[in-house]
């Protein structure tokens, strides 16, 4: 039982911020763009988090020099740091598309590049 109410903490103080904010506000697309904004500042700095861990990866597997405990420690390194890449990218296109549907504001971590037409 304790186990389980201690899981639950880090949901609660996560989502306690988005209630307040929802509490405060009349407008749904109020709360979507403060939810944007808020993936928006956090997701770059995962980004860099998770290509750390990659690159501390692909050291660490070419320093091993051979020893395949080493190895496959360094691998471990790696595959968890494709698999943050690819949730962070996907979380953030989530969100992006959900920011399109609602018309939220379309800015966000990635530039925009404005194709001219002829």
């Amino acid at each position: 039982m304790k186990s389980k109410i201690l899981r639950l903490i880090p949901i609660a103080l996560f989502v306690t911020p988005m209630m307040a904010i929802a509490a405060s506000t009349n407008d749904l697309g109020d709360v979507l763009i403060v939810i944007k904004e808020l993936v928006d500042s956090i997701i770059p700095i995962l980004m860099v988090l998770v290509v750390a861990v990659f690159l501390w990866g692909i050291v660490r597997y070419v320093t091993a020099g051979g020893d395949a405990e080493k190895e496959k420690a360094a691998r471990g390194y790696i595959i968890y740091g494709l698999i943050g890449i690819f949730v962070l990218v996907a979380f953030w296109g989530i969100v992006k598309m959900f920011a399109g549907t609602f018309g939220v504001d379309t800015g966000g971590t990635l530039p925009e590049v404005e194709i001219p037409y002829n």
